[in-house]
This record gives C-alpha cells, sequence and structure tokens, in this order.
C-alpha cells in the first residue's frame, strides 16, 4: 500500500536484463493462468476443458503481448525524449511491476465474475506509474505525465484489446 518504500526498493534491486520478465511477469501471468483454466472450464455451460484451455491462452497472449507492447513503447519513448535517463532496466522495473493491478483485477474477476465492476480500478495503475516514474527516473511532473498516461493507458487497454482481437479470431468463443 505504501507505493514510494515499494518502488524505492525496487528501483534499488540489482537486476539483469529481463529479470524483471522472469521474475515478476511470468509467475504472474502463470498463476492468472491457471486460474482462468481451472474457473473458465467450471463456469463454462459445454466443453469445459476446451473452453478453460481457449481462455487460458487468451489470456497468456494478451499479458505476455501487452507487457512486451507497453516496454516497447516506453523504450522508444524514453530513448526518443530522454536520452540522458533512458535506461532498458529501469524501464522494464516500472513496466513489469505497473502490471499488479491488472493481474490482481483479473484474479478476482475471474473468480467471482459477477465483481466485473472492479475493473474502474485499473486507474489505480495510473497511480503506480506515476510514482514509479518520480523514484526511478526523478523527472519534472510535466515530463512524468506524459510518462506516466503512455505507459499505463498502454497497460490498461492493451490486454483487452489483444484478448477482444483474439475472441474475434475464434468465432466459437
Amino acid at each position: 500500500m505504501a507505493t514510494s518504500p515499494t518502488w524505492e526498493g525496487i528501483a534499488d534491486e540489482q537486476i539483469k536484463e529481463n529479470d524483471s520478465l522472469k521474475q515478476f511477469i511470468f509467475p504472474w501471468t502463470v498463476f492468472c493462468t491457471l486460474i482462468v483454466f481451472v474457473f473458465e472450464a467450471l463456469y463454462a455451460d459445454k466443453k469445459n476443458f476446451e473452453t478453460g484451455f481457449i481462455y487460458a491462452l487468451i489470456n497468456v497472449i494478451s499479458f505476455l503481448g501487452a507487457f512486451f507492447f507497453t516496454r516497447t513503447i516506453a523504450n522508444s519513448y524514453l530513448k526518443k525524449n530522454h536520452e540522458a535517463i533512458y535506461s532498458k532496466l529501469s524501464i522494464e522495473k516500472i513496466v513489469a511491476h505497473s502490471f499488479t493491478v491488472v493481474f490482481v483485477i483479473k484474479l478476482v474477476t475471474t473468480i467471482i465474475p459477477s465483481l466485473f465492476f472492479l475493473q474502474i480500478l485499473n486507474i489505480y495503475t495510473a497511480y503506480i506509474v506515476w510514482e514509479g516514474c518520480r523514484v526511478v527516473f526523478d523527472i519534472n511532473e510535466d515530463q512524468r505525465g506524459k510518462m506516466m498516461l503512455l505507459i499505463s493507458l498502454s497497460i490498461i487497454f492493451t490486454p483487452s484489446i489483444i484478448s477482444r482481437v483474439m475472441h474475434f479470431m475464434l468465432p466459437a468463443f
């Protein structure tokens, strides 16, 4: 709940490239995917296993696609506009840890689908990115606001867009 001390701890971590992906994104994605598989299979009217598998596969693709897309967008923005503070590791940390809210909301809404209205809490991602940019990059508020909008909107909307495209491509689901 205390974002500043948490971000300071994250910023002080000595990691190599893709460590945030391996130590944070992959475990959360696997856990969410297992929950999606189990509960979509339980809630399915027919073809339980197939339904759970398809929804789990869509979940993996949407989360990993959203992570890589957001990381790429943030890398290109920071490299173009803030060459002095550009760091792939810092961007990866911010993007990876900012997905926490999306993962938790996905878990809750998968287990209890009637709580779909909790999706509005994805807005909290913007605050997490705001604090992360303040602690990790130490940039002024105007530049932090632009970066926060870019990263948080990508984190909030990209998984949903990828998921909808996948559902559109699979007409039986």
